[in-house]
């Protein structure tokens, strides 16, 4: 059994432009899903784009979220989300398709067609960034490879795990050769990139969840100078709160708030995230459309 669990690790590889991530997650995994009757292959595929979605929130300088998205899918999976923020906390959800049960289990019947979203919203004025590619590829790391080449530019290779129980990703990145060095150190730079990303290839699913971090990068690299930093905790947390409910309320209009007070006599919202219910009597939902009234009695969620 693993003794690092739920951590993410960096490391880079010593006098040359190569970095990467690694992280491992299993309550926060367990946490995540709780809540989600998902079928094996759709389990699978949700635990991948956390662990993924964690490691590309820490290939990437911001304050606030990032999201994978995975959409417009004719497939198993209609919809999925995962959201991971610079203090190292995650969430995900995944709907299916009606007719779920009929599909396959491999990628392309999970996710047939639609697009990969990632973006970054950071607040404070910072404004969003998105970038979208098509979802090709026989995998999600292979689609995921397939986004940093197009919209980054930055030469990226990923292998991604999950089962009932965890989920695990390592990534690779070529860095910039500084221009000055010449063209020798870019050929050597190139040379070794192509050396490690064949050494990753060799990585499969149940090596990368069983295998301590240090233990994994010494097996595949050992021939270079790896420096590993320091884990940093990762933990499920949802960002659900009842202001974000009563935003998503007004957005909706007084007409259709006070349509389903007169059919329930109350309007509920429950998380799809955490399944955390958040209840607005009549009271709370005259509340809403008042300038500068107060969200409401938390007691009621």
């Amino acid at each position: 059994m693993l003794t690092e669990t739920d951590r993410l690790r960096r490391f880079l590889f010593e006098n040359a432009p190569v970095r990467g991530h690694w992280v491992h997650l299993s309550r926060s995994w367990l946490e995540a899903r709780a809540h989600q009757n998902l079928p094996a292959p759709a389990l699978e595929l949700l635990g991948q784009s956390l662990a993924a979605a964690t490691l590309l929130s820490a290939s990437v300088k911001f304050s606030g979220t990032l999201t994978l998205q995975l959409l417009g899918s004719t497939g198993a999976v209609t919809m999925l989300v995962a959201q991971a923020t610079d203090a190292r906390t995650l969430r995900g959800v995944a709907h299916l398709a009606e007719d779920a049960a009929t599909h396959g289990a491999g990628f392309h019947e999970q996710i047939d067609g639609g697009r990969l979203v990632v973006s970054v919203e950071q607040g404070d004025g910072v404004a969003p960034w998105q970038g979208i590619v098509p979802l090709e590829g026989h995998s999600l790391a292979a689609c995921l490879a397939h986004y940093f080449e197009i919209s980054e530019q930055q030469p990226t290779a990923i292998v991604l795990a999950a089962d009932a129980g965890h989920a695990a990703g390592l990534l690779l990145q070529k860095l910039p050769t500084p221009g000055v060095q010449g063209e020798s150190a870019a050929a050597g730079a190139q040379d070794l990139w192509e050396e490690v990303t064949a050494l990753l290839a060799t990585l499969g699913g149940d090596e990368l969840l069983l295998t301590e971090p240090q233990a994994l990068l010494h097996r595949l690299f050992n021939e270079h100078d790896v420096r590993v930093f320091d884990a940093e905790p990762v933990k499920f947390a949802c960002r659900c709160d009842r202001e974000r409910v009563s935003a998503l309320l007004r957005g909706l209009g007084r007409d259709e708030i006070e349509s389903i007070l007169a059919e329930q006599g109350a309007v509920t919202v429950t998380c799809e995230f955490c399944q955390k219910p958040y209840r607005f009597d009549a009271v709370d939902a005259a509340q809403l459309f008042v300038p500068n009234a107060p969200v409401g009695n938390p007691s009621l969620n």
